[in-house]
């Protein structure tokens, strides 16, 4: 199979009872100066809120879809994420192979990871 060229991934629906809800947690917690909308753009790419009549309140298998925010500094995005209230951490600060991450639990129980990659020689990141 010949390789595919040209795809990139534009965006990532979360269905919700509630999207307005859980857009404005996400904007609170990761991009503060956003508009009030159900579709978040951030490095390019989106989150999209949706309104879904098919789902429980809460998800039940959390670890099914791993959300991932790149950031420059951990500490500083957990120290906000704590201001908000969040309480609901899968787990702390960590490193792992590349860097650091912690997980946390948005208002309907997804895991979002936060991650911050070490610097890499040469390549001042």
């Amino acid at each position: 199979m010949a390789e595919t060229r040209g795809v990139r991934l534009g965006g990532l629906v979360l269905g919700s009872d509630d999207p307005e809800r859980l857009s404005a947690w996400y904007r609170a917690a990761f991009a503060p100066s956003a508009e009030p909308s159900t579709v978040l753009t951030m490095g390019g790419g989106r989150l999209i809120f949706d309104r879904r009549d098919d789902l429980e309140q809460n998800t039940r298998e959390p670890g099914r879809i791993l959300i991932n925010f790149y950031v420059d500094d951990i500490g500083a995005v957990v120290a906000h994420l704590k201001t908000l209230g969040v309480t609901r951490w899968i787990r702390p600060v960590e490193h792992f192979g590349p860097g650091l991450i912690a997980t946390v639990e948005d208002p309907v129980g997804n895991y979002v990871q936060i991650v911050e990659l070490a610097a890499r020689p040469g390549t001042g990141r």
